[in-house]
């Protein structure tokens, strides 16, 4: 299985690979990120073979996996806080192709004490591929957490 190999002059200008994240989102990546102001953050990736599903397209489950963490990673950019995901919704629209930019629009839409909510879309070029509304559940400093009071 061939490893992503995209050239520099493939990304868009404005995008940074990022360099942490969890193990699963980096053997699925890279992904990049494009920060727009300090509450707007846009993700995205380029799809390869390792991403395809039997009819040539990209798996809904990439573009699942993909939305989630974008979807974590608004709120993460936006409120400094960590999150796990507690339930999405999403919707399929327009296949997507290898090879094309994907881009991630999300946004936080209500943030509590213990739940975040969000949305956004998946973009190749101007149409909408994708949709997800998501609610996320705060995570607690585990090295908070542990200490003594």
């Amino acid at each position: 299985m061939k490893k992503n190999t995209v050239e520099l002059s493939e990304i868009p200008e404005g995008y940074v690979e990022t360099t942490s994240g969890a193990a699963f989102a980096v053997r699925n990546g890279p992904y990049y990120e494009k920060v727009i102001d300090e509450s707007r953050i846009i993700r995205a990736f380029r799809p390869d073979e390792r991403h395809m599903n039997g009819l040539n397209f990209v798996h809904g489950g990439m573009l699942m996996s993909f939305a989630d963490s974008s979807l974590a990673r608004a709120i993460n950019h936006k409120h400094n806080q960590r999150c796990v995901t507690v339930k999405m919704n999403s919707e399929f629209l327009l296949p997507v192709r290898g090879g094309d930019w994907v881009e991630a629009h999300m946004e936080v839409v209500r943030n509590t004490k213990s739940v975040v909510f969000v949305r956004g879309e998946l973009k190749v070029g101007n149409k909408v591929v994708f949709k997800a509304d998501a609610i996320f559940h705060h995570v607690k400093d585990e090295k908070k957490r542990m200490s003594p009071k």
